[in-house]
């Protein structure tokens, strides 16, 4: 019989979810809107597109732009070219399925990279030196990541941190690392608590149907993550996700009249 690895584990759990991460429309179009110049867009790399929320928020709000879903699991990926197709979306969408951390993507060949959730996957530095030369001259990333909204966790939130996510850090240390990579920083903002629940809610409606579980693999990830749940809910003002919109520079000029810090936009070359 065929050992169960952690990866049919996860997708025992999350597949039947309709996302994989924190997030909502709302969330995601307020980062879309911070993009300088959307409007213009019309290449757009979707990382680790999971379930495809994402996917079809970008290809609506962006109906001359062609999204390039990128996604590990072949049944995602199925998943959203079927979604497309049946949506009307299938000269906007073109799913992929790959390792976003070995895809070959043309240099300056991207107007906007999204990683809504699956930035951690490469690694935060890794992923920012990656996606930028995939990046045209005033090009923009956005992602969102989870980081420390206090210096000062709560020793059971700090305890838990370390183990599961030990590379957390301040906005401010991620506003850093962006810069140095070559980014500006547009704009940061922290998602709502509504955007996180849309996520953990269902979540934890999945987990109780999975109680049950003769699968002791399934049993272990239930309390795993019942943890996770309870230490994101009961220290939601100390740690959370946050949205980052951001442009590789070397664009050419500032949008008129925005001359605010961290509010930089592009002139694009076609």
């Amino acid at each position: 019989m065929r050992a169960v690895s952690i990866d049919d584990v996860m997708y025992e759990i999350f597949g039947p979810l309709s996302q994989g991460a924190p997030g909502n429309d709302a969330s995601t179009l307020r980062a879309l809107d911070a993009v300088p110049c959307r409007d213009t867009l019309r290449r757009v790399l979707d990382l680790g597109a999971g379930h495809g929320r994402t996917t079809f928020a970008l290809a609506r709000a962006l109906p001359d732009a062609r999204i390039t879903a990128v996604e590990i699991h072949e049944p995602f990926v199925e998943r959203i070219a079927e979604r497309a197709r049946t949506s009307g979306l299938a000269h906007g969408v073109h799913a992929v399925c790959g390792d976003m951390a070995k895809i070959d993507v043309a240099a300056g060949s991207v107007d906007l990279i999204w990683a809504e959730g699956s930035i951690y996957v490469v690694g935060m530095e890794q992923a920012l030196v990656m996606g930028r030369p995939w990046l045209r001259p005033g090009g923009c990333l956005a992602f969102r990541d989870f980081v420390r909204w206090t210096g000062d966790l709560s020793e059971e939130a700090r305890a838990f941190w370390a183990v599961e996510y030990p590379d957390t850090a301040s906005e401010a240390e991620i506003r850093s690392r962006a810069e140095a990579a070559g980014y500006r920083v547009v704009r940061n903002f922290r998602m709502p608590r509504n955007a996180h629940e849309a996520y953990y809610a269902p979540l934890e409606a999945r987990m109780a149907e999975l109680a049950g579980s003769a699968d002791a693999e399934i049993l272990n990830a239930h309390e795993d993550i019942r943890t996770e749940i309870d230490i994101v809910r009961r220290y939601r003002e100390e740690a959370g996700y946050t949205f980052f919109i951001l442009q590789r520079e070397g664009s050419r000029a500032r949008i008129a009249g925005d001359n605010g810090p961290g509010s930089v936009g592009w002139a694009a070359s076609r």
